[in-house]
């Protein structure tokens, strides 16, 4: 009996071991995306700083830019390019 309890034992910790390391592989996945995210939301507003003053506007504060969405910045971005473009 106490050889089998103690093989249960063991059985639990390999398996909560097994989960946890599931879990830090996880959360290391889920680190990088975000931090890739984080990366690109960056460039492109340092992109649309770099527009702006191309195109001799005020050059808005990085922190006006919080809480908007990749996709939005990405169209800021792109509506700044076509007005260079125009102007040549």
């Amino acid at each position: 009996m106490y050889d089998t309890r103690e093989k249960a034992i063991r059985d639990q910790q390999w398996i909560l071991n097994s989960v946890r390391q599931e879990g830090r592989q996880e959360g290391r996945q889920e680190g990088r995306q975000e931090g890739r995210e984080e990366g690109e939301i960056r460039g492109e507003i340092k992109l649309i700083q770099t527009l702006q003053e191309i195109l001799g506007t005020p050059v808005s504060d990085a922190s006006s830019f919080q809480g908007q969405s990749l996709e939005h910045l990405q169209a800021n971005a792109a509506e700044l390019r076509n007005r260079i473009q125009r102007r040549t």
